[in-house]
């Protein structure tokens, strides 16, 4: 028979019998909220259903959340980096206390350590997304514990937020090109001349399609000439660089990263002009080397490019163009923000850029949206406007 008693902190403690003695099996709210706990506890005991290991500390549980149940269902990409997480923060505050001790004030204080830590420039050195991303890894364990592991009979971290005052940090700035900028830079990369090859124009080639296209640059780097049929451009890899910088294909960030897009005459045409140079340079120069894969942007080595490499190489070219840097991001948000401005339709957008529902794109673009929706408006109310 479960036994209750009121806490000195206001709490109720329940405990219950299981082979002659009696355990504590946590404090709750109220008397009512105990009773209800300790039923359940009590009836997994009568069949014979008991909590395994009421001892194991969250470190191990971790460990087994990741590497017997995580690391099987995930992509190496998204499993890297969730290791990552556990590892480094994760681990270091809640590893060596057994799972059963942990309470909902200590993971209040974990998010609040992450909260408030700052960086050199007094800002948050861990961005809302992250601490977001931190805290649903933190509930995942938790949940594994209470479900698979049946070591705890409650989740401590559930329904537990990042703070709503840090909600602002939320919309990142969209940074893109305006369109004369864009211009200013094709401009300056269509007679820029590389030392080695001057007539391969890889970079303006890369520079125009990305802007014309709004593919991510990870997708763009893994595509290959037999993906564009037509004006039809199939997306459906991307790369990766490895921790060892090695490159790698991979699948996609999600299913409706899947996608077939329209291609305009003008990017056919200069696509098709790039391929026959390339061509032309593979057959005609010895040490220039066709990629085993016969991708669209490889270097004279036949290599893939890296994403970090393109970072770099587009700063210094859009430094000498004049035009600010807005990231290899940028082109994907200028692309968007050009096809909004010419009157495209959120959903078409939406697709083109493969996002996974309408209102990521309403979302990130809102501002942009916003402005066109009250420059309509006026031409509106322009239109149908009875003063004389």
């Amino acid at each position: 028979m479960a036994t209750f008693r009121k806490l000195k902190s206001g709490r109720w403690q329940a405990r219950v019998s299981r082979d002659g003695q009696e355990f504590s099996i946590g404090t709750f709210r109220t008397k009512k909220e105990a009773e209800i706990e300790a039923g359940k506890v009590e009836e997994r005991i009568y069949y014979g259903q008991t909590l395994n290991d009421r001892h194991m500390s969250f470190d191990e549980v971790a460990k087994e959340w990741l590497y017997d149940h995580k690391q099987a269902n995930l992509k190496e990409s998204t499993f890297e980096q969730v290791e990552v997480i556990v590892r480094l923060h994760i681990l270091p505050y809640f590893g060596k206390k057994r799972i059963m001790k942990i309470r909902r004030s200590d993971i209040k204080k974990w998010i609040t350590k992450y909260s408030s830590m700052l960086d050199d420039k007094g800002e948050n050195k861990y961005s809302f997304g992250a601490r977001l991303k931190y805290l649903s890894v933190l509930k995942s364990i938790f949940h594994y514990a209470v479900h698979e592991l049946e070591v705890l009979e409650k989740n401590p971290a559930d329904k537990l937020r990042i703070p709503v005052q840090d909600t602002i940090s939320i919309k990142a700035e969209v940074k893109y090109l305006q369109l004369e900028e864009l211009n200013q830079l094709l401009d300056y990369m269509r007679d820029y001349k590389q030392q080695k090859f001057p007539e391969y124009q890889l970079y303006y080639m890369l520079i125009y399609f990305l802007s014309q296209t709004g593919l991510r640059i990870s997708e763009a780097l893994a595509l290959k000439w037999s993906d564009i049929e037509g004006n039809k451009l199939k997306v459906e890899r991307q790369t990766r660089r490895k921790s060892n910088n090695e490159i790698v294909i991979t699948t996609l960030k999600n299913s409706s990263s899947y996608r077939i897009i329209g291609l305009n005459d003008e990017v056919v045409v200069e696509l098709k002009k790039f391929k026959l140079k390339q061509n032309e340079l593979i057959i005609g120069r010895k040490n220039f080397y066709k990629n085993e894969d016969s991708i669209i942007f490889q270097n004279y080595l036949g290599n893939y490019l890296t994403p970090s490499i393109v970072r770099e190489s587009i700063q210094k070219y859009c430094k000498l163009a004049g035009v600010p840097y807005r990231g290899t991001h940028g082109f994907r948000h200028t692309h968007a923000v050009l096809l909004l401005e010419s009157g495209a339709s959120l959903k078409f957008v939406s697709q083109r850029l493969g996002h996974k529902t309408i209102k990521t794109t309403a979302d990130t673009y809102l501002d942009i949206t916003q402005k066109i929706e009250e420059d309509e408006l006026k031409k509106f109310a322009s239109y149908t406007s009875r003063m004389s």
